[in-house]
């Protein structure tokens, strides 16, 4: 009975965890890649206009 409590209790707190880990690690990646196409637009307006 005390095994099936614990895990009711700590399942969902456990899957909040690793899906907060998971958005921020995409949140992460999605600006590094906005700030990659930010440099490449400055960079072409600065040598090619």
């Amino acid at each position: 009975m005390v095994m099936n409590h614990e895990i009711i209790i700590f399942s969902p707190i456990l899957a909040v965890l690793i899906g907060s880990i998971v958005f921020t690690i995409f949140k992460k990646r999605k600006r590094s890649a906005k700030s990659i196409y930010k440099l490449i637009d400055d960079l072409e307006k600065k040598y090619i206009y």
